[in-house]
Order: C-alpha cells, then sequence, then structure tokens
C-alpha cells in the first residue's frame, strides 16, 4: 500500500489548507473542540445522574410508559433513516421496551427533578429562544422555520420543545452554581 507523504503538498490536497502546519493546527484545533464538548455532555451527564437519585419517590408507571415508547419511537426512526425496515429486523420488540425500562426511568426523574429547579427559579423559555431552535432545526433538515413550526404545532412538538429548552436552561442554571470536581 503507497501511504503519501505529510507534507504541504499533502495538506493542499486534504482541501483549504496552505501548508502541513495549518492541517496539523486544524487536527489540533478539531480535537480540542470535540473533547471539550465530550467534557461537557459527560458533566451534564454526571449531574443529572446525581440528582436522579434524590427521588426518592416512585415515578408515575404512566410517564415511563411514555418515555418507553418515545425511546422505540426514535429508535424505529433511526432504522428507518437507514432504509432498514423495522418490520422485517429479528427484533423482539417486547424485550427491547423491557430493556428500555430503567433508562427510561432515570430519564423521567430527571425530567421531574429539572422541571422542579425550573419552577422554583423561574426558569423561563422566550418566544425568540424557540424560534432560534425551531431556526435551527429547519437548518439542520433543509425546511423552511415556518414548515418545522407547522409540523411541530401539528404533532403538538411545540410544547415538546418549549419543555426540553427549559429543561436545558436548567441544567445550565445548576451548572452555574455546581462545584465540578475533575477526578484524574
Amino acid at each position: 500500500r503507497a501511504v503519501p507523504e505529510l507534507d504541504d503538498e499533502f495538506a493542499k490536497d486534504m482541501g483549504e489548507f496552505e501548508s502541513l502546519e495549518g492541517l496539523r493546527n486544524r487536527v489540533r484545533q478539531d480535537l480540542e473542540h470535540e473533547m471539550r464538548h465530550e467534557v461537557e455532555r459527560d458533566t451534564r451527564a454526571d449531574l443529572l445522574r446525581q440528582l436522579t437519585t434524590r427521588v426518592t419517590f416512585d415515578v408515575p408507571a404512566t410517564l415511563v410508559d411514555r418515555e418507553i415508547d418515545r425511546r422505540v419511537e426514535e429508535f424505529v426512526r433511526r432504522l428507518i433513516e437507514q432504509q432498514i425496515d423495522p418490520m422485517k429486523t429479528n427484533i423482539n420488540w417486547e424485550e427491547f421496551r423491557e430493556r428500555q425500562r430503567d433508562a427510561a426511568i432515570d430519564a423521567v426523574k430527571g425530567a421531574l427533578v429539572l422541571d422542579e429547579v425550573a419552577r422554583r427559579e423561574h426558569v423561563e423559555v422566550s418566544e425568540a429562544e424557540v424560534d432560534a431552535e425551531v431556526g435551527r432545526y429547519a437548518e439542520r433538515t433543509g425546511r423552511t422555520a415556518a414548515a418545522v413550526r407547522a409540523r411541530l404545532e401539528k404533532e403538538s412538538g411545540l410544547a415538546r420543545l418549549y419543555s426540553g429548552l427549559r429543561r436545558e436552561k436548567s441544567v445550565d442554571f445548576l451548572l452555574g452554581r455546581a462545584t465540578v470536581i475533575q477526578e484524574g
């Protein structure tokens, strides 16, 4: 196999780079950016895990079932996006649903805690923030913001979008007041 030499010509072949040093800097920046996002995701996940341990009551079964339904629907949507017919897969759907139960319980606990934080701390989401999120989704999917909003309104998705944004703001609120201890 012929491996190209790492030089300025290789960097130019990779695109917008004038030199190997430019390519290296870009790769370094991309890796650092991804590492920061990974640390942020892990910190948010750790915060939610700690919050869910503080829920001492049984969460309503209907909310758990709704979360399991959402997870199954999302999985089916991903299969369809990959052009896989969910009905022709060898998946035991009842078993799959049951395997989602623990994660669904944790998700419901997290949502309940974040909703309570939002209530107590008066965390609100503005119409401009909802519009911005609709715009970002429209851009990612190649649709107009009006078409995305119309579909969300038809499927009662604006309320879910609002709740999701409010919970994200609640996590940001908590992280802004948390003491984060780096391990290692």
